[in-house]
């Protein structure tokens, strides 16, 4: 087997609509891209496979007119194409759909939709009646007919935005639709009415490349599985002629299965216990205990009340019923930075809106939970932090330059091992994570998930979030199941099923 694999397109006799050769660009000396040749077929899905860094979006965004490449052609329909701005591929039919959300809450979701290009009356007056209309039609369209589209905007979750910028997209009618991490923010039901928009859209000529670490998504959607590892590709192949393993060893270079490993949990010692817990809006008698040195899982559908539950336990949420205790003691912490000093630390959801500070240092990210360990009588001492920072970024492998560059110039990956830095390095008896490898991929959710693994092993207790079954099944040694903010289930390790977990999710709907 060849390291570059082709697919045939035997079906697809028509010419590419847009031909790639030898694209290459590269910043600062650092080569991104590597003479990449890509054909792209109208009525084809094209998933594109690769670890952040990989040079994926990049190469999105040479072909929308984000980048201009240092080297190579690029042909669309034919002819040869050399986009200015992004405008210029929006005017030649390609539409970018970002996974980074740019939706403008304080405006309706009509408004969003046709922003700078609202619909006139004969009068010069702008049309909202039909501007409502149409866009209730191009909500429906993409699986997002239960939307209002005279809602405000900011006041929908992210999910239902990510529909929004998808919709903006289709209502381009774009002859490529580049989508990059469409699925990361939507429910299960939401998934499937979204793949059935791309379905008629791929039926009606649209060429589609769909970014996604969610490999089983690529698996039965795409008709073509590209992968990219460090700015070059290695392989292409048909959904039918590979599988998940292969498409990982693609991607990292060896093969990577997460396997649970058991390890040692003080099963006498209860580090957080709740006790008739309701919030009094998502949260109802909620009775758990979670062990010394254990990872108890929390999972269920979207508004189950999993981040909820978290967001108690670390003082952003009061209850108004229950108890909770933390290594024995009465626990009731009153803002985040009183269960940060009782020895709790979050590692939120969304490292780009609850996470990391983008205009700030890698240092100064991971310091912010632990500047109090540095504090004197007047100012914090930060002499010891460069030393702990190295530590901490040679045990987590976090990929840098230095310690000094921005946060928001390492991949994805690497900023949420710096949030995990943060966490560990405020020396904490229990971590909660919220989606700990939400937008992360293959590569670096190996790297986050043996973290995790140690944390527990040297007697850490894990409270962790997550929509994954697979990431469960490969951490957690109990799940807790919630269903509509009540407890629904709690599985030991041999209970432990995806088919149980999704049964005991859906048992209050």
């Amino acid at each position: 087997m060849t390291d570059v694999e082709r697919g045939s397109h035997s079906g697809l006799s028509r010419e590419p609509l847009v031909r790639a050769r030898a694209v290459a660009k590269a910043f600062s000396g650092n080569a991104v891209l590597h003479s990449v040749d890509l054909d792209l077929y109208p009525g084809e899905v094209v998933g594109l496979l690769g670890e952040n860094g990989a040079g994926k979006s990049t190469l999105m965004h040479i072909l929308s007119g984000g980048l201009q490449a240092d080297s190579g052609r690029i042909e669309l329909a034919g002819q040869p194409v050399q986009f200015g701005n992004v405008s210029d591929g929006i005017d030649a039919g390609i539409s970018f759909v970002h996974q980074e959300l740019s939706v403008v809450g304080a405006l309706s979701v009509a408004e969003n939709l046709y922003l700078g290009r609202f619909p006139k009356t004969r009068l010069g007056f702008v049309d909202y009646a039909l501007m409502r209309a149409s866009s209730k039609a191009l909500l429906h369209r993409v699986g997002a007919g239960n939307i209002d589209p005279a809602q405000e905007a900011g006041a929908l979750r992210a999910g239902e935005q990510q529909l929004i910028e998808i919709a903006k997209a289709a209502r381009r009618q774009p002859r490529l639709l580049i989508l990059d991490e469409p699925t990361s923010s939507l429910t299960p039901h939401e998934v499937e009415s979204f793949f059935a928009y791309v379905r008629t859209a791929r039926a009606a000529g649209t060429a589609i490349i769909f970014i996604t670490h969610r490999l089983e998504e690529a698996l039965g959607l795409c008709d073509r599985l590209v992968v990219l590892r460090n700015g070059a590709i290695v392989s292409e192949r048909k959904p039918a002629d590979t599988s998940r393993d292969q498409l990982i060893a693609d991607m990292t270079g060896k093969p990577a299965i997460y396997d649970y490993k058991p390890r040692p949990i003080d099963h006498g010692t209860v580090a957080l216990s709740l006790r008739n817990v309701s919030d009094g809006h998502h949260l109802q008698d909620i009775n758990l205990e979670v062990r010394r040195g254990e990872i108890l899982g929390l999972f269920g559908l979207v508004g189950a009340g999993r981040t909820e539950l978290l967001d108690v336990v670390h003082g952003v949420r009061k209850p108004i019923a229950g108890e909770l205790s933390l290594n024995g003691r009465p626990f009731s912490p009153k803002s985040p930075s009183e269960a940060v000093k009782a020895g709790v630390a979050l590692v939120p959801e969304g490292r780009k809106t609850a996470g990391i500070l983008p205009q700030h240092s890698v240092r100064e990210n991971a310091a912010v939970s632990s500047l109090r360990r540095f504090a004197g009588r007047l100012f914090s001492d930060l002499r010891g932090e460069p030393d702990r920072m190295a530590a901490f970024t040679k045990s987590l492998g976090i990929r840098m330059a230095n310690d000094l560059q921005p946060i928001s110039t390492l991949s994805g990956g690497n900023q949420q091992k710096v949030i995990f830095a943060r966490a560990l390095m405020a020396e904490p008896r229990l971590l909660l994570l919220d989606e700990p490898t939400h937008g992360v991929d293959v590569g670096a959710k190996a790297d986050l998930y043996a973290i995790i693994s140690k944390a527990a092993e040297s007697g850490l207790t894990v409270l962790m979030a997550s929509s994954e079954v697979p990431e469960i099944l490969a951490l957690c040694d109990r799940v807790a199941v919630l269903s509509k903010g009540r407890l629904a289930g709690l599985l030991d390790r041999d209970q432990m099923s995806e088919e149980r977990m999704l049964r005991l999710a859906f048992s209050e709907h």
